[in-house]
């Protein structure tokens, strides 16, 4: 068969049959040929055949398992203080706000919680930049909003407001709210902001998509999707500019109990094409320790609180239960060692080994010892964000209080899974964090910041190696979204969804991963992003 492209160079396989060859060729966007350089080399036509030649790696693109996409980019079209510096926070809000009419939203976020006293900013500083504009600004982990006096008086909240269930109210020592919503009191603000329009999904997954190209990455599960969400992805799968395998985990409303399995089964339907897929959930058991809401076997040692747990046990045996029954996998969000404890004990009593079903769990800040080997029991995925595994700023600043000492070198316990059999799925929770595979890698390696020699690792015990993250961004995320049969690994038969890198990360020191950059990227053998 004569090859449309022929990839030379160290190949990163992903398959265990074979780990490592000398080329890949390519027809009709699908794998034809993985081997010696000769033998690949026999698919070669002069005038016909494309040759690619890396001197860095080739290897399979990279999957994304845990990111929100559209929710992520649509700060790009609002205000983003993702990567701004604290001290220009407010003159970045008020160059976005002041343009607008008078009535309008001031929408946006990526606010760092270590810039503020506990985490907490103020109405007062935002009002004085917002020209009384409603001010909705949701935190870089999204789990906690800052709001002006505006927003505040439009949805109600005074002293008199009770904390919903599962979220908090920040207040002043008068019992006023101070302009910070927690977990579920966002929700007191956001439910009267107006909805985000089709035109605004269609622009952030433009927005979105040619980012992740340029990273290398071709596949990813979108971790919080709603119907209008999931109709975005389904109309750029229709017209043609969707280029990338998307799995939609649709988000489980805990209000809404097992009767809402009828709506997501519906969704589930809605998306029968080849590159969409929605067999997924997304059920949140806890909130984050920063804000103090992730739930905990033992109280924070700066409160007597164990946290925030979202669910009781039943309640989650039941939504995991029904989620199952209806051939759904899920996937949960789980930071502290409790919530992953009732996540398990739920995939538990609904295991069945022969279903197929990829469920997993993410975050696993915490987690407790006689957990760590229940993963590889159940078949649960062990769904990872690397970045987070590192003594940054925000983890110092207000997780090691929160935790003390031996839970907080504690944190994120990768390696232990990795020895017990778990599978590790890796995913950046953009716009949490990066959602370039490299650095993550660097960090999941070495536990320092990203090119930091100087810091201590982060429990150098639970570092991983280079191969079992090229793993966990390739064959392991693709296996944790459901598209493992069609891509993830260089396989014959496979989707020709292929990256190079300019360097061979295998060559270089581990604190320098990071620093290595996306060639070309291949989505079913067509270029979707070059250097060049």
């Amino acid at each position: 068969m004569i090859a449309d492209t022929v990839f030379i160079g160290r190949v990163f396989t992903a398959d265990p049959a074979r780990r490592f060859a000398e080329a890949v060729a390519v027809t009709d966007g699908v794998i034809v040929a993985v081997g010696d350089r000769a033998e690949v080399l026999s698919h070669y036509r002069s005038g016909v055949t494309e040759i690619v030649h890396s001197t860095g790696l080739i290897c399979p693109s990279f999957h994304d398992a845990h990111i929100h996409l559209l929710e992520g980019s649509l700060f790009d079209l609002w205000v983003n203080l993702h990567d701004t510096d604290p001290a220009d926070y407010l003159t970045v809000v008020e160059r976005t706000a002041l343009p607008l009419p008078g009535h309008a939203w001031v929408r946006g976020g990526g606010w760092s919680m270590s810039a503020f006293p506990q985490g907490n900013p103020d109405a007062a500083a935002l009002d004085t930049v917002t020209g009384g504009r409603p001010a909705y600004l949701t935190a870089r982990d999204g789990h906690s909003a800052w709001v002006n006096s505006a927003a505040l008086r439009l949805a109600g909240i005074d002293s008199h407001t009770l904390d919903p269930a599962g979220g908090r109210i920040e207040r002043d020592e008068r019992g006023e709210p101070t302009g910070a919503l927690h977990e579920t009191a966002m929700r007191l603000v956001a439910s009267r902001m107006p909805d985000i329009t089709a035109d605004e999904w269609a622009a952030a997954l433009a927005s979105g998509q040619r980012y992740l190209h340029s990273l290398g990455i071709t596949g990813w599960q979108d971790a919080r999707l709603s119907a209008p969400m999931l109709a975005a992805y389904l109309d750029a799968e229709q017209a043609g500019s969707l280029q990338g395998r998307v799995t939609a985990a649709l988000h489980w409303d805990p209000a809404r109990g097992t009767d809402q399995i009828t709506d997501l089964r519906e969704l589930r339907d809605q998306a029968k094409g080849r590159l969409v897929g929605a067999g997924m959930v997304k059920i949140f058991v806890d909130g984050v320790v920063e804000n103090l809401t992730a739930s905990l076997h033992e109280p924070y040692r700066c409160s007597h609180s164990v946290g925030a747990p979202l669910f009781d046990p039943a309640e989650l045996r039941d939504a995991i239960a029904t989620c199952a029954d209806a051939g759904f996998s899920v996937h949960v969000h789980s930071i502290g060692d409790a919530a992953t404890t009732s996540a398990l004990d739920a995939f538990a009593h609904s295991h069945d080994p022969a279903s197929g079903l990829r469920h997993q769990i993410c975050h696993l800040q915490v987690v407790r010892s006689a957990d760590i080997g229940r993963f590889a029991e159940l078949g649960v995925i062990a769904n990872v964000q690397a970045l987070w595994a590192c003594r940054d700023e925000q983890n110092v600043t207000l997780c090691r209080p929160a935790l003390g000492a031996e839970r907080f070198e504690a944190q994120y316990p990768f390696g232990d899974l990795a020895r017990a059999g778990a599978t590790l799925a890796f995913g950046s929770d953009w716009r949490v964090s990066t959602p370039d595979p490299l650095p993550q890698i660097e960090v999941a390696v070495t536990r320092r910041p990203p090119g930091d020699l100087d810091t201590a690792p982060l429990g150098g015990a639970q570092s991983l190696d280079l191969t079992t993250c090229l793993l966990g961004f390739t064959r392991h995320a693709a296996y944790a979204a459901g598209v493992d049969a069609h891509t993830g690994s260089l396989t014959v038969g496979r989707s020709a969804d292929i990256v190079v890198l300019d360097t061979d990360p295998y060559t270089v020191d581990d604190h320098e991963i990071g620093r290595i950059d996306v060639a070309a990227t291949y989505f079913e053998g067509r270029p979707v992003y070059t250097t060049s």
